[in-house]
């Protein structure tokens, strides 16, 4: 899920009970990613075209956390990544890190600050994914989780996982393809979704996160 990685987490709960210090403060990293993975750090793919590298970020670049339950912290200052002198491909998700090669994975979210919200499916083909007033248009992107509770829908075209295409959409339904392939279901199920906004950066464009655009949860 979106948020703190397992190490982050772990190290937050390891400090608060006296077990081991907090590791040292890091020097962050921002990177991007064209695949996520899970919150053990593994599974997700960084952009590794031309001119593509990590951005080293200080304390000052960023406000002080705010809020509770969840708290957040974003960017102070603008965060630009070196031009493309290559097609960088889609990129989905961002991800902190505390080395400007290889590392710890200490952070991810998706692009977009976009919420999560609860939804259903229905067996039918296609599958109707409902959510109350969700405010998506068709083509725009959105992704599902069964994380923290729900029951993934059966299927028999294809399923819920990746990068999913809003086809349909009413005030609260809509249904989705998975690439070029519409997503059919044979039970029903429950979970949450939330738009992504996607970005394709070709060569020759600068991609940059604007002040308070780059926002990281404590979930």
């Amino acid at each position: 899920m979106t948020g703190f990685t397992d190490r982050t987490s772990q190290g937050v709960l390891a400090h608060l009970v006296g077990k081991t210090a907090l590791y040292t403060l890091p020097t962050t990293h921002v990177g991007l990613f064209t695949v996520v993975g899970s919150d053990a750090g593994t599974g997700f793919t960084e952009v590794s075209a031309g001119g593509y590298a990590r951005v080293a970020t200080v304390g000052g670049d960023w406000n002080a956390p705010t809020g509770s339950a969840p708290s957040t912290v974003a960017n102070a200052n603008v965060i630009a990544f070196p031009g493309a002198t290559a097609d960088w491909g889609t990129a989905i998700a961002f991800g902190l890190f505390d080395a400007l090669t290889t590392g710890n994975l200490l952070a991810w979210d998706y692009l977009g600050n976009f919420i999560w919200l609860p939804a259903t499916v229905n067996s039918a083909s296609p599958g109707v994914i409902t959510t109350k007033a969700h405010g998506f248009s068709a083509s725009d992107r959105v992704v599902w989780t069964n994380e923290y509770g729900g029951t993934l829908p059966g299927f028999s075209a294809s399923n819920f996982t990746g990068l999913l295409t809003v086809n349909s959409p009413a005030t609260d339904t809509f249904t989705v393809q998975n690439g070029a392939t519409v997503v059919n279901t044979n039970s029903t199920g429950s979970g949450m979704v939330r738009k992504v906004a996607s970005q394709i950066i070709a060569s020759g464009v600068s991609a940059a996160f604007p002040a308070g655009s780059l926002i990281i949860t404590s979930s």
